[in-house]
């Protein structure tokens, strides 16, 4: 193993935990494969799958093996979020290298300004009603799909965010329920980008690697901790700012 794998599976050791704690792990995995590895950046967020896979099916285990996979008042979300992913991942792999590489600093931007608001704070909220779905979330949800299915960043705070603050759902199902639909689209994700051959495999397994072991450690570590999340916070804002400044003005 080189030094360029070994940052591989450290830093999809980083975003595995970040991704299960709360969700924008994968500015950490798209900045390695840009910026450390040199992958363009649509067969970057084609090889970003398969660690989004495997740290989504260890996290549904370990929560499952833990008891802690609480899914109530969730099905309708993962319903529409899958739905909305599975175009979004067609937009993705038809989408050319100079289009994405032109949409790709403005999504970074559009986290960070996400990022800066402190969505953090929504994750604080412990709610135990099971509340009645409103109407427009079924669009928020489809939406939340689309977007996850074409770059993924980002994804899990927008689900959570709609799940916590909109639906009115405990963090702990809202959570559950992202880790878990995550892995179902991204699943698609994997085969549809291999077959349109945005994908590189040894990045993508040495990725995995990392992010599979950071899911685990995030569910082990998730009810010990109350405030584990913040640490994440802070890294993702200054990966994040760092990897804008790279994508304008180098």
């Amino acid at each position: 193993m080189g030094f360029s794998e070994f940052i591989l599976v450290i830093g999809g050791m980083l975003a595995g935990v970040i991704n299960t704690l709360a969700g924008n792990g994968s500015v950490i995995t798209l900045s390695l494969c840009t910026e450390l590895i040199g992958l363009s950046p649509s067969m970057a967020n084609g090889t970003n799958r398969l660690g989004i896979l495997t740290q989504s099916i260890a996290g549904t285990w370990s929560l499952h093996r833990s008891g802690k996979l609480l899914l109530a008042g969730t099905g309708r979300a993962i319903f529409l979020v899958t739905l909305g992913a599975l175009t979004g991942i067609w937009i993705a792999t038809r989408v050319n290298d100079d289009q994405f590489r032109q949409l790709y600093p403005w999504f970074l931007v559009f986290i960070f300004i996400v990022l800066v608001l402190k969505p953090e704070r929504w994750l604080k909220a412990d709610l135990h009603e099971e509340s009645r779905e409103a109407w427009y979330l079924f669009p928020v949800y489809f939406l939340i799909g689309v977007y996850g299915g074409f770059i993924q960043i980002g994804v899990g705070v927008f689900f959570l965010a709609a799940t916590i603050m909109l639906a009115r759902k405990p963090w702990k199902n809202a959570n559950a329920a992202k880790i878990l639909v995550t892995g179902i689209f991204t699943l698609f994700a994997v085969f549809l980008f291999h077959s349109r051959g945005l994908f590189d495999l040894k990045t993508a397994l040495f990725l995995a690697l990392g992010q599979t072991f950071g899911a685990w450690l995030g569910v082990k570590y998730l009810n010990h901790y109350a405030h584990a999340h913040v640490a994440s916070y802070y890294i993702l804002l200054v990966i994040t700012a760092l990897t804008i400044v790279r994508q304008f003005f180098f």
